[in-house]
């Protein structure tokens, strides 16, 4: 497995967990499709301002309360998929039905970096958002918030591609 996802992502998952049982575990109320819906309610919100703290830290509560459930949330509602998935029994098994009812015509994240050494790992599958960068250890990915063309947003200026490199330091740990 590669050092991001053997070393650093397990750190990123403990600062996520301790941040949200420090709030009180406030989703912890929710039914299994109600955290289902508020996951991809949170997700989306995100995608439309990436830099809000407030929406990132909405996406990381969610992957809290989904690691304490030891349940998989519903990335494919939130992924956009290349192709269809030919490899969905990579896929846990209560997101398998899913891709049946994947809507591409809603916001997503779009994978930049994917490493197949990741898969099959004990990750959970679901989504840590920090500004510009969303992991999603159980694919063993890092990705970004889609524009408009379906493509990873793009920086408007020098000044930010050198913040979104910033960013990406630091999500590695550099």
């Amino acid at each position: 497995m590669s050092p991001f996802f053997e070393r650093r992502v397990p750190q990123l998952l403990d600062e996520v967990i301790d941040l949200y049982r420090a709030a009180g575990r406030p989703l912890a109320s929710l039914t299994d499709e109600a955290l289902d819906s508020h996951f991809v309610e949170r997700v989306e919100s995100y995608i439309g301002n990436p830099k809000s703290p407030a929406r990132f830290r909405a996406v990381n509560d969610t992957a809290g309360e989904y690691v304490l459930r030891e349940s998989a949330a519903p990335i494919v509602r939130v992924l956009r998929l290349k192709e269809p998935l030919t490899a969905a029994k990579d896929w846990p098994p209560n997101l398998r039905p899913m891709l049946a009812k994947y809507q591409p015509h809603r916001p997503k994240l779009v994978v930049i970096i994917s490493t197949e050494s990741a898969k099959g790992e004990k990750l959970p599958w679901v989504v840590l958002s920090f500004g510009s960068f969303a992991v999603i250890p159980g694919l063993g990915a890092i990705a970004r918030p889609e524009g408009a063309d379906g493509k990873p947003l793009r920086p408007d200026s020098k000044e930010s591609e050198e913040q979104l490199q910033r960013e990406f330091n630091w999500l590695i740990g550099l």
